[in-house]
């Protein structure tokens, strides 16, 4: 075999490019692999959050991160011939620190279970722009929609942690009661 007949999906570029577009090997997952995905990009999220320095630095290495995706899920998609396999995931994990303000948010275990579940719910939902950026091309859209979905998740999570505060404090102000 000549080196013009090596197939493009077993040279080393293109098995480092399926690992990272799968998740390192999330995204092989038989059931739900953008949800086993998710759970990667919360232990991205994390090594974003604790990232030193204001806050513009983990937004940015985030920004980037999906930057760099768009051409990874890209090249997936035309080493896989399909416009948007499943097992793809890179997507959904470089979106999750998104979900947390990239760090702004508590990150404790009821909040990253909270943003985790909306995060999951605003993907697969697609609530407009959502589906919108999903039909931009190739990678770009892949990723886009994820961070639409991730962007939509972090403004519910902060909502309802500003709710559940101001609820909580506005009970400590109401007389006591024989229940409490």
């Amino acid at each position: 075999m000549s080196n013009g007949d090596t197939d493009p999906a077993t040279t080393a570029t293109s098995k480092l490019i399926l690992l990272l577009a799968r998740g390192l090997g999330t995204g092989y997952s038989p059931l739900a692999p953008g949800t086993v995905g998710s759970v990667l990009g919360l232990g991205w999220a994390l090594a974003v959050a604790a990232i030193p320095g204001p806050i513009w630095v983990p937004l940015l290495v985030t920004l980037l991160a999906a930057a760099a995706a768009v051409p990874v899920c890209t090249r997936a998609c035309r080493l896989l011939g399909d416009k948007d396999p499943g097992q793809v995931v890179l997507d959904e994990i470089v979106a999750v620190p998104l979900v947390f303000g990239c760090g702004l948010l508590p990150m404790d275990p009821p909040s990253l279970l909270g943003g985790f579940l909306l995060f999951r719910l605003f993907d697969i939902v697609k609530p407009p722009p959502v589906r919108q950026f999903e039909r931009l091309p190739e990678g770009t859209g892949i990723v886009a929609d994820d961070l639409a979905a991730a962007v939509y998740a972090g403004l519910v999570l902060w909502g309802g942690q500003q709710a559940f505060t101001r609820l909580a404090v506005a009970g400590d102000l109401l007389p006591q009661t024989p229940f409490g």
